[in-house]
């Protein structure tokens, strides 16, 4: 009895330890901050119904997303806008609707948003046409999981215009085997710190983003890519994660024109441009929201906002604004190599060259073994381009 009782105290006492530890990953309050005069919406992208593999109708999925505070959700089935031809896009209640559609391709899977048809590659060599088709009709077309399971394999196409950054059903899959049990053993007690210690930095995703942004526009957003399908046997299957779940964990911050209205085809028309401009962030809001993140480039009496360009002169200066409750970390990225970093809710940087610039924040957890502080990916803005004087081109 003696022999047995040792493996089952020290096995407790693991256990307790990872859950201290997973407690850490935990939500923090968000803050009351008031209103800063920008225009934010907050969506969900790149979701699934019973229209093709997910396990919700699109009811069950515009109910979750207004329990989780979206104002906007974009579903995005498998090689179908069946949805669409349904009379499914537009609102319910405060909840904006769009349909789109997840293409597969030769280079892997890519989201086509605002296209309003079905779009599909026509034999092994026609990926470029399936790009410029969805760019033609005023769509935006999308890398999906880039360095998933079904990563994106033709980085020698032209003109492709967005990268998934972060995909909320990518992420568990690059996890080890101990936080994978760690977070299946607590999730019943720590549901929301188990979803988020899943979360990490991308870290080839933005290397390769880096690249591309160099040669110009390509906007980052982040996907919960999901399903609210586990399957068991037969047809049989649990709705885990729920849609709720990571409508709450990761979400897309999209910066607007102008507020939205309750009409259908404006709001579209304005969340749509947003996201083609790169005027939009991404936040792990598991851990608290990022509704006040602000990143912008001034120039005398000009300012610039993410996805946009500034002529540099002599003065130029970035601001970054976290707005959380917490100790962050901020990190300025400037053409994939980090310039500055400070523990602290805001930067101001003096820029002294001109190139693309992003910021990143982290939120600072303790954690085990030492109980240093940590940091974990919280958001990741939109590049703003510092030039010579010459305009980004929007191609």
């Amino acid at each position: 009895m003696g022999n047995f009782r040792i493996p089952v105290i020290v096995l407790l006492l693991a256990l307790l330890i990872s859950g201290i530890d997973l407690w850490q990953e935990r939500p923090r309050l968000s803050l009351p901050l008031p209103p800063d005069g920008r225009d934010r919406s907050v969506g969900a992208i790149h979701v699934h119904s019973i229209y093709s593999d997910g396990g919700g109708t699109i009811q069950d999925i515009r109910d979750a997303a207004r329990r989780a505070g979206l104002d906007f959700v974009i579903i995005t089935d498998h090689s179908t806008i069946q949805p669409f031809l349904n009379g499914k896009q537009g609102y319910a209640e405060s909840v904006l609707v769009l349909i789109g559609e997840e293409v597969n391709t030769s280079a892997g899977h890519l989201l086509a948003l605002g296209v309003d048809r079905h779009v599909h590659q026509r034999g092994p060599t026609g990926l470029q046409a399936v790009i410029d088709t969805i760019r033609a009709a005023g769509g935006l077309g999308i890398a999906a999981h880039p360095d998933g399971r079904r990563p994106w394999l033709d980085w020698s196409v032209a003109r492709l215009q967005g990268l998934e950054i972060l995909n909320a059903d990518s992420e568990w899959r690059n996890d080890d085997l101990f936080e994978l049990v760690r977070a299946l053993v607590w999730y019943s007690v720590f549901p929301d710190a188990s979803f988020n210690s899943l979360m990490d930095r991308p870290e080839a995703v933005l290397r390769r983003w880096d690249a591309l942004s160099r040669q110009g526009r390509v906007v980052g957003i982040g996907s919960v890519d999901a399903h609210a399908r586990l399957p068991l046997w037969g047809n049989r299957f649990l709705p885990f994660p729920s849609y709720e779940r990571l409508f709450r964990l990761l979400r897309t911050y999209v910066i607007t024109s102008r507020p939205l209205t309750g009409s259908a085809t404006t709001d579209r028309a304005t969340i749509l441009d947003a996201l083609r401009a790169g005027h939009c962030y991404i936040a792990v809001d598991g851990y608290e929201r990022a509704s006040r993140f602000t990143f912008e480039a001034m120039n005398g009496g000009t300012t610039a906002g993410m996805g946009d360009s500034l002529a540099y002169r002599p003065g130029s200066r970035l601001r970054i604004r976290a707005g959380s409750s917490g100790r962050v970390l901020i990190r300025l990225v400037r053409d994939g190599v980090t310039v500055a970093e400070t523990i602290a809710d805001e930067m101001d940087y003096p820029v002294t060259a001109t190139g693309v610039y992003r910021a990143e924040v982290y939120q600072l957890r303790r954690r085990l073994p030492l109980w240093r502080e940590t940091p974990r990916p919280w958001v990741f803005s939109n590049p703003i381009w510092v030039t010579h004087g010459f305009p980004l081109s929007r191609e």
